[in-house]
Parts: C-alpha cells; sequence; structure tokens
C-alpha cells in the first residue's frame, strides 16, 4: 500500500496531462497498475526475512537486488513505530530503526503485531548505555510534555509547505480544466445576458479574483487537513531518558530517541509563525550524510518560546539547558557588523551598477531603475546581520540566525567532532575570524566574531571533548 501510493499520484497525473481518453487510459492504467504492486508485493514478502539474536537483529530482502543487514542494538538510535488504516484493523504495525550513521531508517520491520513491537523496543532500550531506570521518577515521566489539540493543527496547516505539493500535483490538471472553464463562463455570460444581466470589465476582474481565492482557500483547507492526518492527538512522553511521540489521525506515527543521541536543538520560526508567537522545536541525532536527514530529526511541530526551553532543559539534564533559545532573548551576542560589507558589495552594487551598463543600449533609462536593486539588498543584509548573534556557557552554545524568520541552535561543547577558525583577508585586516563547530548532525558556524575570541572558544571546545568521558552519539 505505501509503494502504491507513493507510485500512484505521478502516474495520475501523467495520465491526466496526456491526450486521449481519459477514462479509457486511467482504467487500463489503473488495472496495470494494480496487476504490477501485486506482484511486486507477493514476491516482496516471499524474499523477506529477518531474525532477532541477542544482541542484533538480521534482515533478509529483496527480489532482484538481495541486501542483508546485520544491525547491532547498541547502534540502534530510534525506534519508530507506523500503523496504517489496513494495519490497526489487522493489529499490526511497522518498525523502523535508526541507527547512527545511517542516512535514514536502515531497517524496517513491516506487519509485526503490537505485543512484538513493545517487547522488542524494551528488550533493545534495556541494553542502551542512556538509558536509565529511575523508578521514582516514572510516574511523572509519563505525563504528555507536549499535547496538540485543534487549533494547533491550524497552525500547522497554515505555515506547512506541503501545499506546494498540492500545487505541483494539480497543475497538469489545469490544461485540461482549462478548455471546459472558457466553455462554462462563455455559456454562463449567455444565459445571464438572455436574461438581461450584463457583465462589464469590473465584473469579470471579480470573477477573477474571486476564482483565484477559491483555489488558495481550498489550498489552505487542504494543508491544515493534511496537518490533521499527520499530528492529531500529537503528545510527547519523555521516560528514562526516552523521547517518544506519538500521533495522525488513519495513520498512527510513533517515534522514539534517546536523549544521548541528540546532536543540536533548533528552535525555528518563519513568518506566519511569528504572527501566532509560535516555533517549530526538533532535535537532530546523527547522520552520515545530507540524504534523508528528515529522517534523523525529531519533530514537536508547535511550541512556544517557553514550552521550548522548558524542553530543552529536560533534553539536556543534568548537564546542560541553563541557556535560553528564545531568539528575542538578549542575551545574544551580536557579530561585527563588518559582515555585511562584502554581501552588499558582491550581491547588492555589483549588480546595480553591471545592469544599466548591460542593458541601457536595450532599454534606455528604464535600466535606471536596477539601481533600486542596491536598498533592497543593504536592507537585507542589515536585518540578517541584525538577527544574527550566538551566546555560551561552560557547556552549551547557541548560535541564532535569521531573515524572514529565526533560526537558533543549540549544542553541547563535547558533541563537536571538528573545530576550526578561518580568516580572509578582509577579516584579517579588522581582527576578525569565522569558527565553524563540526557535528555529527551537520555544522554551525559563527561568522565575524573577535578572532581572539574565537580561538579561545576553539581551545576550550577541544578541551572539553578530550576531558569528557561521555560518549558524543
Amino acid at each position: 500500500m505505501k509503494n502504491a501510493w507513493q507510485s500512484l499520484a505521478p502516474l495520475f497525473a501523467l495520465l491526466v496531462a496526456s491526450r486521449g481518453d481519459l477514462v479509457a487510459m486511467l482504467t487500463i492504467g489503473g488495472i496495470g497498475f494494480l496487476i504490477a504492486i501485486t506482484v511486486y508485493s507477493l514476491l516482496s514478502y516471499w524474499f523477506f526475512r529477518f531474525q532477532i539474536s541477542d544482541d542484533s537483529i538480521l534482515i533478509r530482502q529483496g527480489v532482484i537486488k538481495k541486501k542483508q543487514l546485520d544491525i547491532k542494538f547498541d547502534r540502534i538510535q530510534g525506534i519508530n513505530a507506523q500503523q496504517n488504516p489496513l494495519y490497526r484493523l489487522l493489529g499490526l504495525v511497522t518498525i523502523s530503526l535508526d541507527t547512527a550513521g545511517s542516512a535514514g531508517s536502515e531497517g524496517n520491520l513491516p506487519a509485526v503485531t503490537r505485543d512484538f513491537a513493545d517487547s522488542l523496543r524494551e528488550r533493545i532500550g534495556a541494553l542502551q548505555p542512556d538509558e536509565l531506570a529511575d523508578n521514582e521518577d516514572s510516574e511523572s515521566d509519563m505525563a504528555a510534555l507536549v499535547h496538540l489539540d485543534w487549533r494547533d493543527m491550524i497552525r500547522i496547516g497554515l505555515v506547512d509547505r506541503r501545499a506546494l505539493i498540492v500545487v505541483a500535483f494539480i497543475g497538469p490538471l489545469f490544461e485540461q480544466a482549462g478548455d471546459r472553464l472558457d466553455i462554462f463562463i462563455t455559456e454562463f455570460v449567455k444565459v445571464a445576458a438572455a436574461n438581461g444581466i450584463h457583465f462589464d470589465a469590473a465584473s469579470g476582474i471579480s470573477v477573477g479574483i474571486a476564482i483565484f481565492v477559491a483555489a488558495i482557500l481550498i489550498l489552505v483547507l487542504g494543508s491544515i487537513a493534511a496537518a490533521f492526518l499527520r499530528y492529531h492527538n500529537f503528545e510527547l512522553f519523555l521516560r528514562n531518558r526516552t523521547l517518544r511521540s506519538n500521533g495522525g489521525l488513519l495513520t498512527h506515527h510513533e517515534h522514539s530517541m534517546e536523549l544521548g543521541k541528540i546532536q543540536t536543538l533548533r528552535l525555528q520560526q518563519g513568518m506566519l509563525q511569528r504572527l501566532f508567537k509560535r516555533y517549530r522545536f526538533t532535535a537532530r541525532q546523527a547522520i552520515s550524510s545530507g540524504k534523508n536527514r528528515s529522517q534523523k530529526v525529531f519533530v514537536v511541530p508547535v511550541v512556544t518560546a517557553e514550552l521550548a526551553d522548558s524542553l530543552r532543559k529536560k533534553f539536556l539534564a543534568p548537564e546542560a539547558g541553563r541557556l535560553t533559545q528564545d531568539p528575542t532573548s538578549t542575551q545574544f551576542t551580536s557579530i561585527a557588523p563588518y559582515y555585511m560589507r562584502s554581501r552588499i558589495l558582491y550581491a547588492g552594487l555589483l549588480p546595480a551598477v553591471l545592469a544599466p551598463v548591460i542593458l541601457w543600449s536595450f532599454i534606455g533609462a528604464v535600466s535606471l531603475l536596477f539601481m533600486l536593486w542596491l536598498p533592497f539588498v543593504s536592507g537585507l543584509v542589515y536585518r540578517n546581520w541584525k538577527r544574527a548573534g550566538f551566546m555560551h556557557d561552560d557547556d552549551e552554545i547557541i548560535r541564532r540566525s535569521g531573515l524572514l524568520g529565526y533560526r537558533t541552535v543549540g549544542l553541547l561543547f563535547r558533541k563537536v567532532q571538528r573545530v576550526t577558525v578561518t580568516q580572509s583577508r578582509y577579516q584579517r585586516r579588522k581582527g576578525l575570524a569565522s569558527l565553524r563547530m563540526y557535528m555529527a548532525s551537520g555544522t554551525v558556524r559563527l561568522p565575524y566574531i573577535d578572532h581572539d575570541r574565537a580561538q579561545q572558544l576553539r581551545d576550550y571546545i577541544l578541551f572539553k571533548v578530550e576531558s569528557s568521558q561521555q560518549a558524543w552519539h
């Protein structure tokens, strides 16, 4: 069912965009698609085998290309579960195993019972070094740290980018619907004229605006519906140093992550989220590449700044968590204003001067309008500089950035894998440098800070890494 759903959307768009009898093509395409998916599903089931040993899971699968996985329990960072409507009826779930160093979910056990999934989670969790059995706190840990209601679903839907996917999906339909829409409008105008109703230019513009608003409203409602499908009744729990979230209307999603596996904590806010005074809070774990990075992220889709700080204290306790990731905090230290010079010069001044010179012979004095590009870029660069900053204490550092919105990234010094201090010629003249910290989940860069301070931070980070007795992953 999963493969069918992922493949059905582009197939449907292709058939709609093609010429010919649409009903006949959809019928033939649907029958052929159903046969292909059925055969593939049966073969995939026949060649899938797995075995549980004392310290690992062995998975063998593949129809043409054979694949065998031997996943050690101590490499597993998270155990996630999904339950679609069919699996709910049958009492089954799909288990996904996230491991250190893989780009996505390395192993999957589809269509296993709920009891088996729970027993496997407990068995693997018992061997995790970060799993601390604290019976005194177990009762309080079972209370939900976050619970999202219907208002949060609306907020998620309004700021979600999945509406763009809907636009891309229905794009091929526009060509087919264009001719029919023209015919409908023509007939509507004729009927109205026969009844003594005449439309002028203003009426035509009003109809066009109404159609556009209706299309936008449909996309917004679709995005909100998608938020309900994914995050309905979303709850976040913390038990024995393990984060667990669950939610979903039709397909039930369960996601887990060990606190010790967290590499960075990110708090993001877009333009619409600023209106709601809400943020998106994510915890990232180790990943070997940028591919399928989203599968290595533990997401709380809607939080307030206060709730985000409360969560990070729990996630990083007792080691850290004393700082705030609220981007409006006055504790952030600004970077040097020289940060703006090169960006205004190359992205603003240079295009603003070259465009009139190149286009003067084609469009004449109109090309001078490109000079407005310089103040526009200068305003954006200034805004970007004002939002850039950082703060740190003895254990962690937080980087703030943003243009239209905000983003703050927090990390522990001891989890840095590599740190560099670089200087351009211009930075060298001004006594500045850029500090870059390399994590297992990506890099964090502090540009245009004092060179001496950058060196001190580099040395201190290396000291924390060398002196720490805890695992970085």
